[in-house]
């Protein structure tokens, strides 16, 4: 039982990722919605794409790079950029924040029962900000690596700058794609 509670937050996660997989599956919550249930109300739309940012990093649900896109429709380049920065950093935030709050010792014991494993979990906390960005640039789930650097204890404000700077080029990337798919954004050029 005692190993179940040092996992609590893991299981929040897993918790609320079947919740919000669920409604987005059965369509409860649909990222197509968002530009017209905010249209004309920037402060609502402001906090309706950061709450989602947050859902983002408690369950992993969310598509990042959806979310990033829907935010470039809503609104202009400088302004989604700026919002998605932002909405990154706190994604990142949530999902780090509920690692740091798991207890590791089972994670301890486990890794000592594994000394090549161990090797690399020491590495990974010896080169934090090394370790962070390298990773993140592969590309795999940003909650799953935010909750293991929480858990590996790397401190917070290495873990947000590493983590941010590696996926940054994807997200403005994805923010400019975004920003072209918006109707009437550019005209034809006359012949």
């Amino acid at each position: 039982m005692s190993k179940l509670r040092d996992f609590a937050p893991i299981l929040i996660v897993i918790c609320c990722a079947a919740v919000f997989g669920t409604l987005l599956m059965t369509g409860v919550i649909d990222l197509n919605s968002i530009p017209t249930l905010v249209e004309h109300r920037p402060v609502l739309a402001v906090c309706v794409v950061l709450l989602f940012f947050i859902i983002k990093g408690l369950s992993g649900v969310v598509v990042y790079n959806a979310l990033v896109i829907v935010v470039s429709l809503i609104f202009p380049l400088p302004t989604a950029l700026a919002i998605n920065g932002v909405g990154t950093a706190i994604c990142l935030s949530v999902s780090y924040w509920i690692g740091r709050r798991t207890k590791t010792e089972s994670l301890e014991q486990k890794l000592a029962e594994h000394p090549k494993l161990q090797k690399y979990f020491s590495a990974t906390r010896e080169y934090g900000f090394v370790s962070c960005f390298a990773i993140h640039l592969i590309g795999l789930s940003m909650e799953v690596l935010g909750i293991l650097f929480g858990m590996l204890r790397i401190d917070f404000w290495t873990y947000l700058a590493s983590s941010w700077l590696a996926i940054i080029p994807g997200m403005v990337c994805f923010t400019i794609a975004g920003a072209e798919l918006r109707p009437g954004l550019f005209t034809p050029a006359s012949s």
